[in-house]
């Protein structure tokens, strides 16, 4: 049998990462895929036990760090204690205390931030400078949300011209981001646990949204966690749309960010064209086709402008649920027949739709100019060498639909998901 080759890592830097950003034994050894017994030693300084290298890989990998980190001192590792959240979360039953995984998610946002920062000032690229408008705490909601889609041009019309839920969220991730504020998503975290967090410390603020979610909620969470940064408050949530919150900062966040995606007057015309009696549950997800959001924020958008009891309101909710599941089950019970048809795997759209609009285009640009290899993209996106062309081919297309936004929404065109634009070099 061939003798295991040892990974001479700096063990001390390994639990310098863990303590700072306050990651157990028992998260590292699931997230790795290894057994708890078998890497607590490699934790413990005093033990001379070392993990293979495929192993040390697999805990840098569960990290969300370079492999290469392992063998640095401390000392050159920038890796920060996490900021201090105000916790709005309603965690529900039979969802675990360990929130490991999660500090691992909030500190790769951070690094991502960081790396955005450092990488636009060596190609030389202009920062968005952070633009917000003002609020006060006496502001109302609808206040709030019509300052929101006045600052941000948050307008109804570009869902008139019928963009789907992707292009709309994409559209919106963009506009917030172009007055400076880092939006991006998190991974490896249940919805149940976080959907959206707010990070107002260390100049560029963060907002940072659940990969895991649709398009729909991740565009209501962009809006939700906006407010939050708008009030400078940092804040970690999971309760949005459908719950009734008894707290009363996120009720306002939901309430605004429910106002600024489906307003109050467009509701009542919608309203007045087709009475509320006559709806089926099939309208409500026309409707909330229509406005690029969720049954579930169609229904609470109801309910808040008096169109809905709370007992109708969760009637419906109910309703709309089990549709949903039941949809599911069907889907499953297909493929498992070999009659469903499974989605097509795109990592490239999923690179674009899970990152950054800016890290987008700095890695674009950077690749273009030699200043980042096809693995270094790769390794900074976490997906195979083979399907780098694709994703600049994607980042591209949205780079230039973002240049061209306020074109299209006056000429009424956008951007299609399933279009191949191939932008020459002068329009990106």
């Amino acid at each position: 049998m061939a003798k295991l080759i040892r990974a001479l890592i700096n063990k001390e830097t390994l639990v310098f990462i863990c303590s700072q950003i306050g990651v157990t034994t028992s998260c590292l050894a699931s997230k790795a895929g290894l057994a708890e017994d078998k890497l607590a030693p490699w934790l413990d300084v005093k033990v001379g036990d070392l993990p293979t290298i495929n192993q040390a890989k697999k805990m840098a990998k569960a990290l969300k760090i370079p492999f290469a980190a392992l063998y640095l001192n401390k000392e050159n590792i920038p890796v920060n204690r996490l900021p201090k959240l105000r916790d709005f979360r309603k965690i529900p039953f039979g969802i675990g205390g360990d929130d490991s995984g999660l500090n691992i998610a909030i500190a790769d946002l951070i690094r991502s931030r960081d790396f955005l920062i450092s990488t636009e000032t060596e190609l030389g690229l202009e920062r968005a400078v952070l633009s917000l408008p003002p609020v006060s705490d006496s502001d109302a909601p609808a206040d709030v949300a019509a300052t929101i889609r006045t600052f941000f041009g948050i307008e109804l019309a570009e869902r008139d011209k019928r963009l789907s839920p992707r292009q709309f969220y994409l559209s919106l991730r963009g506009k917030v981001e172009s007055k400076g504020i880092f939006v991006s998503c998190f991974s490896d975290v249940a919805i149940e646990s976080a959907r959206g967090l707010a990070i107002c410390d260390g100049g560029v603020p963060i907002i940072g949204v659940n990969a895991m979610d649709g398009p729909p909620a991740k565009s209501f969470a962009i809006i939700h966690e906006l407010v939050h940064v708008i009030k400078r408050r940092s804040a970690l949530c999971n309760e949005m749309v459908s719950s009734f919150s008894a707290r009363q900062e996120e009720a306002f966040c939901n309430e605004a960010a429910g106002e600024v995606l489906v307003p109050a007057r467009a509701l009542a015309a919608v309203m007045k064209a087709q009475p509320l009696t006559a709806l089926t549950l099939d309208d409500f997800k026309k409707m909330a086709e229509r406005f690029c959001v969720s049954g579930e924020v169609i229904l609470r958008r109801l309910f808040e402008a008096g169109q809905l009891t709370k007992d109708e309101h969760g009637a419906y909710a109910d309703e709309m649920r089990r549709d949903f599941e039941s949809d599911k089950e069907a889907e499953r019970l297909a493929r498992q027949e070999g009659e469903g048809t499974p989605s097509p795997e795109s990592p490239s759209r999923e690179a674009v739709d899970n990152n950054s609009s800016a890290i987008c285009r700095a890695l674009l640009l950077g690749y273009g100019e030699g200043h980042f290899s096809k693995l270094d993209v790769a390794g900074l996106l976490g997906i195979k060498e083979k399907r780098v062309p694709a994703f600049m081919a994607e980042a591209a297309r949205w780079s230039t639909a973002a240049k061209k936004q306020d074109s299209s929404t006056a000429s009424g065109t956008s951007p299609r998901d399933d279009a191949k634009v191939r932008p020459s070099a002068a329009e990106l």
